[in-house]
């Protein structure tokens, strides 16, 4: 990461590179956009139904470019968005009659902007008609939302929304509403790791382990920014203080590049490794506390330029490899993170320090820390930063994103990254929300031990009993697991119970996974380590036992007391939407073997 001197009058090379990447993504909808106004989707071949949410990039930008074409764009997904009323105000998420309710919320907040921000570019046909249509969508909103309706996010955005309606249309009632829905969050912070918990329902349950539903992407990216931005328009110090510590919180799942580190959330099947798939962004969080807090502009800024990496072709790509995957992206990123980047931009004139050469949290972290709350914990030690998790909070039963004491993430401060968790397997959890795997080839990218019987596939990633601990050594520290190898329905092999006790040490210039199993058998066992790397890099087998792969910031050394390799596929490298990488998918054979150890090292 390239360093920055210190930026102030509004940080402009931050708010330069804002308004280049929101134009790039509005000419790339402009170049996606149908006659009747909404805008095709490569990925999923169908038109999304909150594409109206563009209504406030596009009109941001006409304001900037003084180009009419934006507004003309504008305007005609605005017109479009009428095929999504619903009769009681709101506004569907597809285009079936019947289908999620909630987004209204979403939509609300884009035209209330659109309309405060940049009505005097609509004449007032337009701007009345959006008036009296806000007023409806704020009626259901307010009388549907509490902490019980969906997940704990719509809570959140509506406080917000119905404060903003409520001074945009001058309903009291709509304020008040909204006081009532955010003020009721405050009882979803975790106790002891001040996570916003609420993503997962029943709400109120906790795991077996006594873990909360908690999921990093939609927190840090819808939730938390709209708490703060209620407390910011309404004057709440309550629950800007309780946000702003949760947001700190959160901030040690951010990486040096200003990527997220939601290897583990309940709705990790949405992870996009700048975030998730159908939220709105970081920015207008972080530039709320960056004023007393300069280390939140830092991130902000590593965020955007990771968000810059993974646009192609004017769309912002669900991972920094569906491009070299040839994974088409889906549109709804782009819509959706546009709404961000043109709020971003009115922070510009704000005492606002930027400074790219700060260390974020985890970069300057050394040692353990644990998050009970969520059975993980994250490790540092030299230029490792890793992640293991037990975390056992399932958002649908039988869809396991990554525990069983699994490494769920691993990164080198010269090679970045090297390994990252998706969803045992992958499901269309959220059909219209998240894309088809594009070439039907699920390989799982969690490192993990396995036991391959012809009755199953048994492993640790559908442990949800595993335990965690930590040791700190004068060289390094370790993490270590015990987990049982089991089926997707938590069930042993025939032959009976096999544990396997994990090892995961750091130490100053090598990483080592040690994988211990109770027993042996016939049956073949191996520990799978799928090492990210995108199409392109080098790869040698330089022995039976060591791998080296070239990276742009140094080769990476595989090494394992066992031969090394390679999962079968049809592809040279695998490739999963969640987190949106490409893999090399080594395997290590245990059969007959005690331990099998494989260190990781920068040559």
């Amino acid at each position: 990461m390239g360093a920055s001197s210190a930026c102030y009058d509004g940080g402009m090379g931050f708010f330069d590179e804002t308004e280049a990447l929101l134009r790039d993504w509005c000419d790339g909808l402009l170049r996606r956009q149908t006659p009747d106004g909404a805008f095709d989707c490569p990925a999923c071949g169908l038109l999304h139904g909150r594409c109206g949410d563009a209504v406030l990039p596009l009109l941001t930008m006409a304001e900037r470019s003084g180009e009419e074409r934006y507004r003309q764009a504008a305007l005609a997904v605005a017109g479009w968005t009428r095929h999504v009323d619903a009769p009681d105000g709101a506004w569907t998420n597809e285009l079936d009659p019947g289908s999620w309710k909630g987004t209204t919320v979403f939509g609300a907040i884009a035209f209330a902007h659109a309309l405060e921000w940049h009505g005097h570019l609509l004449d007032e046909a337009t701007r009345a008609a959006w008036r009296a249509r806000l007023r409806r969508a704020g009626e259901f909103v307010a009388a549907t939302f509490d902490t019980e309706y969906g997940n704990i996010n719509y809570a959140a955005a509506g406080s917000y929304g119905l404060a903003l309606l409520g001074r945009l249309l001058d309903e009291p009632a709509f304020a008040a509403r909204g006081r009532e829905l955010a003020h009721g969050v405050l009882a979803f912070f975790t106790p002891a790791n001040q996570l916003l918990h609420g993503e997962g329902r029943p709400s109120g349950t906790r795991s077996t382990k006594g873990c909360y539903p908690v999921d990093l992407g939609y927190n840090v990216e819808e939730s938390l920014p709209a708490l703060l931005s209620y407390a910011r328009l309404t004057g709440d110090e309550r629950v800007h203080e309780v946000a702003a510590d949760s947001l700190a919180a959160h901030m040690g799942f951010m990486l040096p590049d200003g990527g997220w580190d939601n290897s583990w959330g309940t709705r990790n099947y949405k992870w996009s490794y700048w975030g998730s798939r159908t939220s709105d962004g970081c920015q207008p969080a972080l530039l709320q506390l960056a004023a007393r807090r300069p280390l939140f502009a830092t991130a902000a800024w590593r965020n955007l330029r990771l968000l810059r990496a993974c646009t192609h072709d004017g769309l912002l790509h669900g991972g920094p490899h569906l491009a070299s995957a040839g994974a088409p992206p889906c549109v709804h990123h782009t819509f959706c993170h546009a709404k961000a980047l043109a709020e971003a931009l009115r922070f510009a004139d704000e005492p606002i320090e930027f400074d790219l050469a700060r260390t974020l949290w985890r970069e300057h972290t050394s040692g353990v820390v644990a998050y009970p709350d969520i059975a993980t914990m994250t490790a540092a030690f030299g230029p490792w930063r890793a992640t293991v998790t037990g975390y056992d909070w399932l958002y649908r039963q039988g869809v396991h994103h990554a525990t069983g004491g699994a490494l769920s993430l691993l990164w080198h401060q010269e090679l970045g990254l090297i390994t990252a968790a998706s969803l045992a397997r992958y499901t269309l959890v959220e059909a219209h929300n998240m894309q088809p795997n594009p070439d039907g080839e699920d390989i799982c990218l969690t490192p993990r031990v396995e036991l391959l019987g012809e009755d199953g596939w048994y492993t640790n990633l559908h442990s949800l009993t595993s335990a965690l601990r930590s040791a700190q050594h004068p060289d390094g520290v370790e993490l270590q697991a015990d987990a049982l190898l089991v089926d997707a329905q938590e069930q042993p092999p025939a032959g009976g119970a096999v544990s396997v006790c994990l090892s995961y040490r750091l130490g100053r210039d090598r990483f080592t996974v040690t994988a211990r199993p109770s027993s042996l058998r016939a049956v073949e066992w191996a520990l799978v380590l799928p090492i990210v790397s995108p199409s392109g890099e080098a790869l040698r087998v330089v022995s039976p036992t060591r791998v080296e792969i070239d990276k742009p910031g140094g080769t990476l050394v595989i090494e394992a007391n066992v031969p090394i390799a390679r999962q079968p596929s049809k592809r040279s490298r695998v490739f999963s939407p969640v987190g949106g990488f490409e893999a090399v998918p080594l395997v290590m054979d245990g059969d007959g073997v005690s331990a099998v150890s494989c260190t990781l090292s920068r040559a």
